[in-house]
């Protein structure tokens, strides 16, 4: 099995690639939610010059069970705190190792933020691309705001290394939020 801790902070980053530092950050965060046993996502958000203003990952399963503390939410509440008076979220980049679930999307949109950069796609769960499944009104939303969406522009080895990172507990978390959601009634759940 790999060594994402070890991989990942001794990871250089390519000056090639517009994305690639705040990419790099994102995968050491999900590596860190990996090991404290919740889905392995983190996130960061940068203003415009590229300094970092908030990051974080997945929480929810850290403190007992909270369904919304996803990367991306956890970034946005600890931005949202400390910069209460932001008044130009448009100008914002928020990197993320996985694609946004829907929820996340959500949110990201009502926050205004400019510029939402993934490292690596999630078939199962991702909303950007099915952005177009959206209700009409938050799809205007986005569209009014400008929204920049995309795949983070980073190495292709990043790319792979943020999926298998993504996707060595993701199947024990799902069962976990199952068993959550079934409570004391619940029967054991497949894999």
């Amino acid at each position: 099995m790999q060594d994402w801790k070890n991989y990942v902070d001794q990871y250089v980053a390519s000056t090639s690639f517009e994305d690639e530092v705040a990419s790099v950050r994102a995968c050491q965060l999900a590596v860190m939610a990996a090991e404290l046993g919740t889905y392995a996502v983190g996130a960061v958000l940068l203003d415009d010059e590229g300094n970092v203003l908030a990051e974080g990952h997945n929480e929810v399963f850290i403190s007992g069970f909270r369904s919304d503390l996803h990367a991306e939410m956890v970034v946005l509440t600890k931005f949202e705190i400390e910069h209460q008076r932001s008044s130009e979220p448009g100008s914002l980049t928020l990197v993320s190792s996985l694609e946004p679930c829907p929820m996340c999307m959500a949110r990201l949109i009502y926050a205004g933020i400019g510029t939402i950069r993934y490292v690596c796609e999630d078939p199962q769960g991702g909303m950007v691309t099915r952005k177009s499944s959206l209700p009409p009104k938050i799809q205007q939303i986005s569209e009014e705001l400008s929204q920049d969406w995309g795949l983070a522009e980073c190495s292709e080895e990043l790319r792979d290394a943020a999926s298998q990172i993504w996707e060595q507990n993701r199947v024990a978390i799902d069962r976990q939020i199952i068993e959550h959601g079934l409570g004391s009634a619940g029967t054991s759940v497949p894999d």
